[in-house]
């Protein structure tokens, strides 16, 4: 799981990406997907989650 928060738009993009590219790997030994979730303002959790099919990245708000 990796915790991304940014303080400007404009770094979204690059951060979620990055994160995105750390979880990679365990998303694939667990043969999972990638769910991305905002928490908050600027706030998102990036995590290997069992509901999301392998290869697929999903997006989700709380």
């Amino acid at each position: 799981m990796v915790e991304v928060n940014v303080n400007d738009s404009s770094d979204l993009d690059s951060a979620l990406n990055e994160a995105i590219e750390a979880i990679k790997d365990a998303a694939s030994r667990h043969q999972t997907g990638i769910m991305v979730t905002r928490v908050g303002a600027g706030r998102y959790i990036v995590r290997a989650h069992p509901a999301v099919p392998y290869g697929l990245t999903r997006q989700q708000h709380l």
